[in-house]
């Protein structure tokens, strides 16, 4: 989107994966990173599922041979090769969530952004959309993920977690270091998970404990 879409003075610069963002075409950095909206049934246009994955290949220029091979490895990535003719529309939510995915799979990007992946799915979906991003990061995809779903980020295992507020940079390190802090957490309006919550309770349960036998 910087600085392809949002216009004004750029200080600095922005770096995809090594690669200055003024000095590449959307279609570039489109096969670097590629990002899995919040609401996918708005990002669906086509009869088919087969055709809406099919459609970012093509528009970033790929030969029709790439295309059909990268559409088939993409549906099956997420389990939906068999529902290739379906209407986008006719599918789960969950299913919807993997459609989305699929369409960004298939313009094979380094990259996976995901913004509020949860949102919206149920419990086995979720579970789902985890065993899928561990398989991918586990193949050499990078995974970025905007949540506020801290307890399904836990599930998730990153490997860094980045809290921001407002814009600016809260906190950023491990996710021990990062969920354990439950009062940065709390303050930044997020649930901490609830494995650390019961840790932090027993903690002081016992802190409390010890200072009444003292």
């Amino acid at each position: 989107l910087i600085p392809h879409f949002y216009r004004g003075e750029m200080a600095g610069r922005v770096l995809v994966d090594g690669v200055d963002t003024r000095e590449a075409s959307v279609a570039q950095l489109a096969r670097k990173v590629g990002l899995v909206f919040q609401n996918p049934e708005h990002m669906f246009f086509s009869e088919s599922v087969e055709e809406e994955v099919s459609f970012g290949p093509r528009s970033v220029g790929m030969d029709e041979d790439e295309i059909r091979d990268s559409v088939r490895w993409s549906l099956e990535e997420v389990g939906l090769w068999e529902l290739r003719g379906r209407s986008p529309w006719s599918l789960s939510g969950g299913e919807m969530k993997r459609l989305s995915i699929a369409c960004v799979l298939s313009m094979r990007p380094t990259f996976v952004a995901l913004d509020e992946p949860t949102v919206g799915q149920d419990a086995i979906s979720k579970d789902s959309l985890i065993s899928l991003l561990r398989r991918l990061r586990d193949e050499g995809k990078g995974i970025i993920v905007v949540t506020h779903d801290i307890e399904w980020l836990e599930e998730l295992d990153p490997d860094e977690v980045l809290v921001l507020n407002r814009g600016s940079i809260y906190g950023m390190g491990s996710p021990e270091d990062i969920f354990s802090d439950i009062r940065g957490l709390v303050m930044n309006q997020l649930m901490p998970p609830a494995s650390y919550l019961i840790e932090n309770l027993l903690r002081r349960c016992l802190s409390v404990r010890s200072a009444g036998d003292a």
